[in-house]
């Protein structure tokens, strides 16, 4: 199969050749990534942030801004939906210089226990995407980096902040979620999934790159019924999703 052939020569077109050094002079070399519209909304309003360049699209272009905490300074840039969008955007701001990604959003629930905004931390993930094949050689699982798991678990401990840790089915398909595949998933040790944390993890082994990826519980697909449910009401109460950006500011701040 084409997917099974890895390559790891640069490719023909690089993110070097991007249009992003035209439009940004300089980027903190942390990154802080939010997939929420509300919270890179929220994000846009503060005032210790502060618009620094623009990611051109042929779809839209994006804004790159950069975030003051304290005596430091991130880059600060929404995440796109789905591997392929993503990894893009990752390639081209560390052409400008990014080491450290921080990165968070919902993830699907396939374990009924796990509550709604809980805090998850990916230790692998089944690659049912196409991205992450084209920057580490094939297999049906990765990991992410140990080092960078284990990293943000200390700050997550020593915050007193609750979390688990979880192997995450990445799939870039989710109307083909289909309950005998979600089954088998979970059969192979998967308890939430998502659309992106493979490539990801694919990419910052590719690029050595540090990515300290976490995941707030969102919808449940349940098994056993075979239905979807969508958990809004339990989504609605307690945390704030801006919780979780200021959360990704204090994970920066001690990362250094």
């Amino acid at each position: 199969m084409l997917l099974e052939h890895f390559d790891a020569n640069e490719g023909i077109i690089t993110p070097w050749e991007s249009d992003l050094e035209k439009t940004v002079e300089f980027l903190p070399k942390t990154l802080i990534m939010p997939f929420d519209k509300d919270i890179n909304q929220r994000i846009l309003q503060d005032s210790n942030y502060q618009k620094i360049g623009i990611q051109h699209s042929i779809v839209q272009d994006a804004v790159i801004g950069s975030y003051s905490y304290g005596a430091q300074k991130f880059t600060v840039a929404a995440a796109d939906l789905g591997a392929p969008a993503l990894i893009g955007r990752l390639e081209e701001l560390m052409s400008g210089g990014i080491e450290n990604v921080i990165l968070f959003g919902t993830c699907g629930v396939l374990d009924k226990n796990l509550a709604a905004h809980q805090i998850i931390i990916p230790t692998s993930a089944v690659r049912d995407e196409g991205t992450s094949f084209h920057y580490v050689p094939a297999s049906d699982e990765i990991q992410m980096n140990p080092k960078s798991v284990k990293a943000l678990a200390a700050i997550l401990d020593e915050l007193k902040i609750g979390y688990t840790t979880a192997k995450t089915w990445t799939t870039d398909a989710f109307f083909r979620e289909t309950l005998e595949k979600t089954r088998e998933r979970i059969a192979m040790g998967c308890s939430v999934v998502d659309m992106e944390a493979s490539a990801v993890a694919a990419w910052a082994h590719y690029r050595q790159k540090n990515v300290y990826q976490f995941f707030y519980t969102a919808d449940h697909l349940n098994t056993e019924t075979g239905e979807w449910n969508k958990r809004r009401e339990e989504r609605m109460q307690g945390r704030s999703v801006y919780d979780f950006f200021e959360l990704a500011l204090t994970i920066g701040s001690k990362l250094g």
